[in-house]
C-alpha cells in the first residue's frame, strides 16, 4: 500500500510540474532586446493638395517586444511624387500602441505643387510639419501645416489633409 503511494505521489509531482511549465504567451519573459533594422517604406494616399500620391523610402531603427505586443521606433525617409504634387519627408514614427498596431509619427515635410492641385496654388513650395496617425496597422489620417517658400500668394499658410495606407 505504502508504495502506491508513493508512485501516486510521484506521479502526481511530474504531472504538476510540467503543467506549470507550459506558460501562456503573455506569461512568457517579455523579448527586450533591441532589435535594429532597416527596411523599405512605401504608402498610398489619397487627399489634399496632392490629389493621390505613392510614397517610397526607408526605415531605420529599433523594435522590441514588450506586453505581448511588438515596438517600433523609427525613422523614415521618403519621397512621394502625385498627381498635383510631390513631397520629400524624413519622420520620426512610434508603432505598436494597443492590440491593433496603432502607431503615430510626426515629419518634417518639403511640399512642392503643380497640375491644379487641391487647396493650393500651382508651382507653389512650401515648408511644414505633419502628423501621421495609424489607428489601425497603418491605415489612417495625415494632417500638415505648411508656409509658402517660394512662388507669390494670397494665402502663405496651406493646410493639408489625406488618408492613406503605408507612411
Amino acid at each position: 500500500m505504502r508504495r502506491h503511494i508513493a508512485i501516486a505521489t510521484t506521479v502526481l509531482v511530474t504531472v504538476t510540474g510540467a503543467a506549470g511549465a507550459q506558460r501562456c504567451r503573455v506569461c512568457a519573459p517579455e523579448d527586450t532586446i533591441v532589435r535594429t533594422h532597416f527596411a523599405p517604406a512605401f504608402g498610398l494616399h489619397f487627399g489634399s493638395p496632392q490629389k493621390a500620391s505613392a510614397a517610397l523610402g526607408f526605415v531605420r531603427g529599433e523594435s522590441w517586444q514588450r506586453n505581448g505586443a511588438e515596438h517600433s521606433r523609427l525613422f523614415a525617409f521618403y519621397a512621394e511624387p502625385g498627381l498635383s504634387g510631390g513631397r520629400a519627408s524624413v519622420a520620426f514614427i512610434d508603432y505598436g500602441h494597443g492590440n491593433f498596431g496603432s502607431g503615430v509619427g510626426i515629419a518634417a515635410t518639403a511640399l512642392r505643387t503643380w497640375k491644379d492641385p487641391w487647396s493650393a496654388n500651382e508651382n507653389m513650395t512650401y515648408a511644414g510639419a505633419e502628423i501621421l496617425l495609424w489607428p489601425i496597422v497603418f491605415i489612417g489620417p495625415r494632417i500638415g501645416i505648411f508656409h509658402s517658400i517660394s512662388g507669390t500668394t494670397s494665402k502663405p499658410w496651406l493646410m493639408s489633409f489625406d488618408f492613406g495606407i503605408g507612411l
